[in-house]
């Protein structure tokens, strides 16, 4: 830190948001009663504000899923990614979801790739998010989701 500001490099500056997320996720050859799930989230986004339009995320996102048909399955994720001019990004990275709990737990670990759009408001954002989970199982999931940020 003190080489670098001897050499006068800029101190990387970090961003964090936070909020919940609301959305709906399509589950494919999944033992629900139906393929259609709500989830209901907390995710926190941290930015590595670099200068330029192109900033460096890592997100992390744990919801629970499936409320709409009496069940509560848990599931989370870690995304690293792009950020172009504090809106549109894209990231990739490991998800892990609950598919029963009795009579004993079961978890499947996938890939998330996902997109997203964040909306500046005043004081806060609004983010549109969406996601997709590929599996050999061809047990694939979509996801949608929004919600709101705050940065603290």
């Amino acid at each position: 830190m003190i080489l670098a500001l001897l050499l006068g490099a800029t101190p990387v500056q970090f961003d964090t948001t936070r909020g919940i997320r609301i959305g709906y996720t399509h589950l494919a050859n999944i033992d629900l009663r139906s393929s259609d799930a709500m989830v209901l989230g907390y995710e926190q986004m941290h930015k590595v504000d670099t200068g330029t339009a192109l900033d460096f995320l890592i997100v992390a996102n744990l919801s629970v899923l499936g409320m709409n048909q009496g069940v509560v399955y848990p599931t989370g994720h870690v995304l690293l990614g792009y950020q172009l001019k504090d809106s549109f990004y894209l990231a990739a990275g490991p998800f892990v979801s609950v598919y029963q709990l009795e009579p004993e737990p079961e978890a499947k670990l996938n890939m998330l790739i996902g997109a997203g759009w964040t909306i500046p408001m005043e004081g806060f954002s609004v983010p549109i998010e969406l996601g997709y989970v590929p599996d050999l199982d061809n047990q694939w999931r979509f996801m949608f989701n929004t919600g709101i940020d705050y940065a603290f």
